[in-house]
């Protein structure tokens, strides 16, 4: 391969990277994308505390039945609600967490007030 191409190859492969790292790093636009991003940073923060929980099992299936419940074509609110507040409760000893927790809570009835119209889980 010529010095040419190699360099012209090497430069597309930055610009790709270039722009994922950008689109990775941007700022939620959507209540969607805000609800995902709080619910991602809340799994983060439960990895990194983990050790911390009396029963990181237990939190762990808490957020995974979230996840569940978002992705559902229509989320239940009255679902949603109580494993949020039990997810709070679940995590309140470690503050990061907590606040994590709180953070998705509130992000979560954000979305669904904008999706369904005078939903929450406040």
């Amino acid at each position: 391969m010529s010095k040419e191409k190699f360099d012209l190859v090497f430069l597309a492969g930055g610009t790709l990277l270039n722009v994922l790292g950008t689109r990775l790093r941007r700022e939620p636009a959507t209540p969607r994308e805000s609800v995902g991003a709080a619910v991602y940073t809340l799994g983060q923060v439960f990895d990194e505390h983990r050790d911390r929980l009396a029963d990181a099992g237990a939190v762990e299936r808490q957020i995974g039945t979230i996840r569940q419940e978002l992705c559902a074509s229509r989320p239940r609110r009255a679902v949603l609600a109580g494993l949020v507040d039990e997810l709070v409760e679940q995590v309140s000893p470690v503050a990061e967490l907590a606040d994590a927790a709180e953070r998705a809570r509130t992000e979560i009835s954000g979305y669904l007030r904008v999706r369904f119209g005078g939903w929450s889980i406040s």
